[in-house]
């Protein structure tokens, strides 16, 4: 009877981790595809061309955590079947990471819904608004069910905050390298009759709009949100995993 349960708490996982794999990567794919065959009004005709459509998907972090998603999955996924990935890969310090950064985006996609939906980007094409709602909204939702459902090993806060929280910044800071590193080389080798495409992604953190104290302010609340909410999460977890720890019926 145990090992019936076990086996179905192994195929439900499994499930999870095709739809992490597929569902994010589809929104990407989508966008790309259909921003090249029906552009989306904001930008002309811009995106007719496929190398900005490219760009129009690499300059956004949502972009990046649905890639992060999609590669979590995959990389878990063939696991399931080889049972030889590395503890980095499948642990819950990833885990972790993957959850903060879908709530991450879940919060702030929602709250600007709510608070101003006229700052929304790419919200203004059929294929725009399906991918924003799997994207900020369902995988979001899925991904802290799985988190919270499959439960991993206890990390104290302590230890998390000291030695792990970290993790949680890898992605950010290369995508904030690339952005920055691209506005850069935009502005100093872009000769000045052409137009960069989209140099800032997000009006709300562009410097010569909003000021360069409001800039940095910005970004450290970025970073600093994300360490407090990988934090809570690996907090949550373990007292989740206490409550039913005596419960035999749990795999």
């Amino acid at each position: 009877m145990q090992t019936n349960k076990k086996y179905k708490y192994e195929k439900i996982k499994y499930c999870f981790l095709v739809f992490f794999t597929i569902i994010p990567l589809f929104c990407v794919i989508l966008d790309l595809l259909f921003s090249t065959i029906q552009p989306d009004p904001q930008y002309g005709d811009s995106t007719k061309n496929f190398d900005f459509s490219i760009i129009n998907q690499s300059i956004y972090f949502s972009v990046w955590i649905a890639l992060s998603t999609s590669v979590y999955g995959i990389l878990n996924w063939i696991n399931c079947h080889t049972k030889n990935m590395p503890t980095w890969i499948t642990g819950k310090n990833n885990l972790t990471h993957i959850a903060t950064l879908n709530l991450g985006t879940f919060i702030v996609f929602n709250l600007t819904m709510i608070i101003s939906p006229n700052n929304i980007v790419g919200f203004n094409t059929w294929y725009k608004i399906l991918k924003s709602i799997l994207e900020h909204i369902l995988v979001p939702i899925i991904v802290i069910f799985y988190y919270f459902f499959f439960r991993q090993i206890n990390i104290s806060t302590n230890q998390y905050f000291k030695k792990y929280c970290w993790y949680n910044l890898i992605v950010i800071s290369i995508y904030l390298f690339y952005v920055s590193l691209r506005v850069i080389m935009l502005m100093n080798f872009l000769p000045p009759e052409q137009e960069a495409f989209t140099a800032f992604p997000y009006d709300q953190l562009n410097p010569y709009k909003i000021g360069w104290i409001l800039f940095f302010l910005g970004i450290t609340a970025f970073l600093v949100s994300t360490i407090l909410i990988s934090t809570l999460l690996n907090f949550l977890s373990n007292l989740i995993k206490k409550s039913v720890k005596k419960n035999p019926n749990n795999p």
